[in-house]
């Protein structure tokens, strides 16, 4: 049984998310290491607010934890939009690896579109997949997914790092 985790990025004109899948058994291991990389008085590991020095130290734990992720982006200069796209296109490859329990990063403002979203796209697929908003101090396997998403977006050097840990990228501009 397998668990994913998404988070997104906004990199102007392009909007992305990341899923981490864990196998179900290794979660809880994999949460306790994560949350170890916190910081005194950190809740959270949040890639956006981390030095490069620290997120280059934070991506090699990631890798040495053998978590790895993919990525969906597409270009929209519409958040609710672009999310709804990718989060339709996350749910049938969820299906595929046989992922039974989603979790998503919540942002109150916007949980409510994601079920209708994730449910017609379940719906679609013709498959089962639960899914679930957490903030993301409740679920430190949200931070893995952040981590990917920045440094994906962010290009160049982060982009080159990042790709070991990525099994695939899918620009959904070109699907």
């Amino acid at each position: 049984m397998w668990h994913a985790f998404l988070d997104e990025s906004r990199r102007g004109p392009t909007y992305l998310v990341a899923v981490v899948v864990v196998q179900a058994h290794d979660c809880n291991e994999a949460r306790a290491a994560m949350r170890r990389l916190t910081k005194p008085g950190q809740r959270r590991v949040h890639f956006n607010v981390e030095s490069d020095r620290r997120r280059r130290d934070l991506l090699a734990r990631i890798g040495d934890l053998g978590l790895r992720g993919r990525v969906w982006h597409c270009r929209d200069s519409d958040d609710v939009t672009a999310r709804q796209v990718c989060l339709s296109a996350v749910v049938p490859k969820m299906i595929d690896l046989r992922v039974s329990r989603l979790v998503l990063e919540s942002c109150q403002h916007q949980d409510v579109r994601d079920r209708r979203t994730l449910a017609e796209a379940v719906r679609k697929a013709g498959g089962e997949l639960g899914y679930e908003h957490f903030r993301p101090a409740e679920d430190a396997l949200l931070w893995v997914s952040d981590a990917l998403a920045w440094c994906h977006g962010a290009g160049g050097e982060w982009r080159r790092r990042v790709s070991a840990l990525l099994d695939e990228v899918v620009d959904l501009d070109r699907v």
